[in-house]
């Protein structure tokens, strides 16, 4: 009997050790806007190269922390939104790296996201990737939208 007791005991405690360990819920939720610019090829993005960025503040396009422009190919842009994901209630705004412009730095957690790997944390504590947008070519005209 006491050796079915401590059967039931060990089991119970074992089934709580795992479910409390399970109960950390991620919950994270970058604000959501709606994003709807054209970005001129010729007059806003000018003569940016393969492997270029740019990037605007939110009064002009949009966006939470504004818009990244990267150009991946020649007919190929990705944009992504500003805003450091560890932090963008914080109004941290990411920035190109002096080193390697492909790279965005948050000058205030010092995460770091690379933008030709679709904007994914190269180093933390970040760990969600820059949100990224809608964009697609139409005439002179870069799209953006969500």
């Amino acid at each position: 009997m006491i050796k079915v007791l401590k059967i039931k005991i060990f089991v119970v405690t074992i089934l709580i050790l795992f479910s409390s360990s399970n109960c950390k819920k991620d919950n994270f939720r970058f604000p959501y806007i709606i994003i709807n610019a054209n970005i001129g090829l010729y007059s806003d993005l000018g003569a940016l190269p393969m492997g270029g960025v740019i990037t605007f503040p939110s009064t002009r396009f949009g966006g939470v922390g504004g818009l990244i422009v990267y150009k991946e190919s020649e007919d190929n842009y990705m944009v992504f939104d500003a805003a450091c994901t560890y932090d963008y209630i914080d109004t941290c705004n990411v920035k190109s790296s002096e080193s390697f412009q492909e790279l965005m730095e948050c000058p205030c957690c010092h995460s770091s996201f690379l933008l030709s790997s679709e904007g994914n944390v190269f180093q933390g504590p970040a760990k969600y990737p820059l949100v990224q947008y809608q964009s697609f070519l139409d005439g002179a005209v870069l799209r953006v939208v969500n």
